[in-house]
């Protein structure tokens, strides 16, 4: 994986690059190593990336259902810092887990989820499936979704307006309805097959 930039969420950054030594970490999205270098040695206000040495890393560890990794390391400062890695992707998060904490040469170990986390978490978005289905299947008036003088989320209640009026009252309930039972049943296979969380120790 080395030498190949990834689009991530991690805090501010938004790139990442490993290479031999160390991994790249930038606030803007950085299409080559060369540009990514660059950016990584600039120095002063303008500065928009930086490195972290694998050698200041002490731990790396993952859940193999989730689209992130997680590294602590100790900063310049001396102190231990934590990072979790957004990749957007299961089997890439899982990927990166697994080749960083071999490639530092850290003990391995595997413990099962708690079945109650992704049981909440799951729930959550369970009551916001049923919830949203309810409130713009009953709508009367769509006015009233983009009725706001807040600019932030126009866009999307815009968008959420127009597929409303699109789709009708009950295309509505049948979308919320399907979203709703796919989000259940990801719930109870989740609840009933807890994955492992690998974790990665000096």
């Amino acid at each position: 994986m080395e030498n190949q930039i990834f689009e991530v969420g991690a805090g501010i950054s938004k790139s990442m690059l490993l290479r031999e030594d160390e991994i790249w970490f930038g606030q803007d999205k950085i299409s080559s190593v060369e540009k990514f270098e660059k950016a990584v040695n600039k120095t002063g206000i303008l500065k928009s990336a930086y490195s972290v040495p694998l050698s200041s890393i002490t731990e790396v560890s993952f859940n193999e259902a989730s689209e992130s990794a997680k590294i602590k390391y100790i900063n310049e400062k001396g102190k231990e810092q934590k990072l979790n890695i957004g990749f957007g992707d299961i089997d890439t998060s899982n990927q990166f887990g697994r080749h960083l904490g071999e490639k530092l040469g850290l003990n391995k170990s595997s413990t099962q989820e708690s079945q109650l986390q992704p049981l909440l978490l799951n729930l959550f978005y369970l009551v916001i499936a049923i919830g949203g289905t309810i409130v713009f299947g009953t709508m009367e008036d769509t006015s009233e979704i983009t009725d706001s003088n807040r600019r932030r989320g126009s866009g999307m209640r815009a968008l959420i307006q127009l597929v409303v009026e699109t789709i009708g009252q009950t295309g509505v309930f049948v979308v919320g309805g399907l979203i709703s039972l796919y989000v259940a049943y990801q719930l109870y296979k989740r609840f009933i097959n807890p994955s492992n969380v690998i974790l990665y120790t000096k």
